[in-house]
């Protein structure tokens, strides 16, 4: 498990490549794989006890780039 300051920063690195993302390849349909495999590892590394403030965290940033979470 990782504390929030690690996981903080790894979200901030997300959130990084959101926008790089999104620039370099408007494509939602690409976006989607990448993003999934790299918030997946934010998610597996906040463990537990983050999991819920983490995943709260990657819905804000997806809503502030405009992005609608996909449907379940």
């Amino acid at each position: 498990m990782t504390n929030r300051d690690e996981l903080r920063q790894m979200l901030e690195r997300l959130d990084s490549e959101v926008t790089i993302g999104l620039r370099d390849n408007p494509d939602r349909d690409a976006f989607w794989p990448e993003f999934a495999m790299q918030s997946n590892a934010v998610l597996e590394a906040a463990g537990d006890e983050h999991f819920d403030w983490v995943s709260a965290e990657i819905a804000d940033m997806l809503h502030r780039h405009g992005i609608p979470a996909p449907e379940a």
